[in-house]
């Protein structure tokens, strides 16, 4: 073992090594630093405690794409984002045991936006990033048990990938309102409620399945038979005993209804 004599140790001292002075988006380092460190998260929040939770974002496809969740037990949810669908891994050849490929199949099933609530409200503007020829739509699950869920869809290019929404409540109202660009299909269930849809949404639709529980409707143009695949909105809302209405962004309003029995109802939840 070599140590080095007081004459050295003083010339390192004297001339400490030098720091990487070039900055990049992560802090310091240029693009060896950023391609160490882990990419910095578009929006992610966790959330059990705090009152509200609020978000925004801004469309940039470039941004790092992971998954949202926000998941609260009393908490109201609230705010603005833009989710980047992660994208599609194509199955690889080399097929491993059954229980390799299972698991893989699960865990390809996670939605890239999860916003829960025991017994809080959603209230979500709602939009894409990213390219649909990477990955056709972004996955969102939005659900509550006592609370009520209102969603806006917010309008984005034609390259952007679609919606795929999942909305469920087991006693709370259910409100969704679609952008313009909303092409595809909206599924309807609810077991005692009312379902109701808003005069600018309903000269934008087509009506294929209704009966006093459920329905099925399609919005904005179709692609046509044999037309190959082209990616699709579809958005599946679900209450036990809530409403359930449908809008069109900036063109149907929606006044929430107040009064007595509302503030008790938000009382009991809380």
């Amino acid at each position: 073992m070599m140590v080095p004599d007081d004459s050295e140790k003083a010339k390192m001292g004297a001339h400490p090594p030098p720091y990487p002075t070039e900055k990049d988006d992560y802090g310091y380092g240029g693009a060896a630093a950023a391609a160490s460190s882990p990419g910095k998260p578009l929006m992610v929040a966790n959330s059990s405690t705090a009152s509200s939770a609020t978000a925004t974002s801004s469309i940039d496809p470039s941004l790092p794409r992971d998954r949202i969740n926000l998941q609260t037990r009393f908490a109201d949810v609230s705010g603005t984002y833009y989710i980047a669908p992660t994208p599609q891994v194509a199955p690889s050849q080399n097929n491993g045991p059954g229980r390799r490929r299972r698991k893989k199949k699960k865990v390809q099933g996670i939605p890239d936006a999860v916003f829960r609530s025991r017994r809080g409200n959603l209230a979500l503007d709602l939009g894409t990033i990213g390219y649909a020829v990477e990955t056709a739509s972004a996955s969102i699950d939005a659900s509550t048990r006592s609370g009520s869920i209102s969603l806006n869809l917010i309008g984005g290019a034609r390259v952007r990938p679609r919606f795929d929404v999942e909305v469920n409540s087991r006693s709370g109202n259910v409100v969704l309102f679609v952008p313009n660009t909303f092409a595809g299909a909206i599924q309807l269930h609810t077991k005692s409620g009312d379902l109701e849809f808003l005069p600018g949404i309903t000269a934008e639709m087509r009506v294929v399945k209704s009966t006093e529980t459920e329905c099925l409707v399609l919005v904005g143009p179709q692609p046509p038979l044999g037309g190959g695949q082209i990616p699709t909105d579809f958005c599946r809302l679900r209450t036990r005993s809530g409403n359930i209405k449908i809008g069109m962004r900036g063109v149907d309003t929606y006044v929430k209804p107040g009064g007595l029995w509302e503030r008790l109802t938000s009382f009991m939840r809380n």
